[in-house]
């Protein structure tokens, strides 16, 4: 089975690829990704705004929210920019470029109009192979200033880089835009190498009992597998649009978060809050659970696969709104957990023996019972 793809001119041999975060912040970084079978490598940003290169202490939370039963996990960070100047990075680039064979991919982000094709410039005689430009870090001065325009932003910064460098320029999005899919259309038209949809956003967890902000005091960016469904809204309707290849970033965590990122129209995933929670080597689980996807479905190529998801995309006013459903429930394989009980707002179950008798009637066929049921007892019937 052949899982290699192409992104921003770029041979990989599969589509995970380590995204910029501290698991990339150096040369030793960048084997331990090589070592543990990453396609490539993004190493952590180089920011402009000196602040932003050191962290605050602690900067690191896991977040568990819900109620029994329906929890939630968030991973909840503060971690800021690579710790050194631009010329420091450069050694890096050069270091990381030296000990591995897979394609680097460097970072940046700046504030001035100007620096953005200096720091492409300086990037690409360290040797990297390609770049992202970050005008959507959640921390940096220009996601953290209200009144700027990160549309024009990014536009610019791509423009001005693509007339200084001859190396694949990939502006790294924002979801804190009016509409992600214009801003999309216009970098591809403006000669984007390829698209990194979408970047973290900040989020704030509260103490109530000190009555304070969590951590150090202040806002800090937010991850998990939750992020995935926002991100394949806006890919599905970007992919269609565009010339440039997609990146996903944000939620993936397994190998079928992967497949569901190519068939919405992605070439390429990257990831990294999952590298944080359960280390380098999940690239290989994730690696066999695509394997495994690909032989139970006769897939040769992975490649293949990439936007099919989009051809089953309806529009509003083809949703079915005329077909009825019923749930009705399978006594012999329930297990009487309860986890229905209370979901029904139509007044349709009724127990017996702490399992479920649906009444046909009153049903709407609304579904959530039938999602709730952990063993698949409930199923969904059409009313003829």
């Amino acid at each position: 089975m052949d899982k290699s793809v192409s992104y921003a001119g770029i041979q990989l041999a599969h589509p995970i690829i380590a995204a910029s975060a501290g698991t990339t912040r150096d040369a030793e970084q960048a084997v331990k990704c090589e070592d543990s079978g990453y396609s490539a490598v993004v190493l952590k940003s180089v920011q402009e705004e000196v602040i932003m290169r050191y962290n605050p202490f602690p900067r690191f939370a896991i977040l568990r929210s819900g109620v029994s039963g329906y929890k939630s996990t968030t991973f909840y960070c503060s971690e800021q920019a690579y710790y050194g100047d631009l010329d420091d990075y450069a050694e890096t680039v050069r270091r990381s470029k030296e000990r591995v064979s897979i394609p680097v991919v460097a970072s940046v982000n700046c504030i001035n109009p100007e620096s953005w094709p200096h720091y492409a410039s300086v990037c690409e005689q360290a040797g990297a192979d390609a770049m992202e430009i970050v005008p959507s870090c959640p921390f940096g001065l220009l996601m953290r200033d209200p009144s700027n325009d990160n549309h024009s932003i990014a536009l610019a910064a791509l423009k001005a880089c693509k007339q200084k460098v001859k190396i694949p320029v990939i502006p790294k999005m924002t979801g804190q835009l009016a509409n992600p899919l214009y801003t999309a259309v216009c970098l591809d038209e403006a000669g984007a190498d390829g698209l990194t949809m979408i970047n973290r956003s900040t989020g704030i967890e509260i103490d109530i009992e000190t009555q304070k902000p969590i951590l150090f005091g202040g806002f800090a960016g937010h991850g998990g597998s939750w992020a995935l469904n926002s991100r394949l809204r806006w890919i599905i309707v970007t992919y269609p649009q565009v010339k440039a290849p997609i990146s996903a970033t944000g939620g993936i965590m397994t190998g079928s978060d992967t497949i569901k990122c190519l068939l919405v129209g992605a070439n390429t995933v990257q990831i990294a809050t999952v590298v944080y929670l359960k280390g380098y080597e999940h690239v290989q689980t994730m690696l066999t659970e695509i394997d495994d996807y690909m032989e139970r479905k006769g897939i040769e190529k992975l490649a293949d696969i990439i936007g099919l998801a989009g051809k089953n995309m309806l529009t509003i006013e083809q949703y079915d709104r005329k077909t009825r459903y019923f749930a009705s429930c399978e006594k012999e394989s329930c297990v009487a957990c309860g986890r229905c009980e209370n979901v029904c707002i139509y007044d349709a179950m009724e127990f017996a023996d702490n399992k479920p008798a649906i009444s046909r009637e009153k049903c709407d066929g609304c579904g959530l019972c039938a999602s709730v049921c952990p063993v698949g007892a409930i199923k969904l019937n059409v009313k003829e």
